[in-house]
């Protein structure tokens, strides 16, 4: 899944926003708030679900400040790769690219993760275009 939207906020916003974000869920699930600078390659566990009967692994794999934030969740049936990567039109506008690559463990596993992207990768999708509506309006006091 790729998403590309222009936003009319500055790169640093909006990458600091995500980034924010990122730490936030750190904090709730280990206590610690990290700093930026030693992000890259941190790792921790984090319960999922509305029961929050799954669990699963996120590491941090790139933070460039202030165009890249990518992570990897591991769980016991999938790896998701996610990037964000924000291109500075102006000082005022920012081309945020997100993209996200499930990678499914077992043959049923991939054929099931298969059918529900095609049924369900519009939702994904518009999560994260809610996401970043609520970074335009949280730029513009809203």
């Amino acid at each position: 899944m790729e998403l590309t939207k222009t936003l009319d906020v500055p790169r640093q916003f909006v990458f600091e926003k995500i980034v924010d974000s990122g730490l936030y869920d750190i904090q709730q699930n280990t206590g610690k708030r990290p700093k930026i600078s030693s992000l890259k390659g941190f790792e921790y566990k984090k319960k999922f679900g509305s029961k929050q009967n799954q669990a699963g692994k996120i590491r941090i794999d790139d933070v460039i400040e202030p165009s890249v934030y990518a992570f990897t969740t591991t769980t016991v049936r999938n790896t998701f790769t996610t990037r964000w990567e924000l291109h500075k039109i102006d000082d005022k506008t920012t081309d945020v690219v997100i993209s996200e690559t499930i990678e499914s463990k077992g043959f049923f596993q991939n054929l099931n993760d298969s059918m529900m992207q095609i049924g369900l990768g519009w939702i994904k999708k518009r999560q994260m275009r809610a996401i970043l509506d609520g970074i335009l309006k949280a730029y513009n006091g809203q």
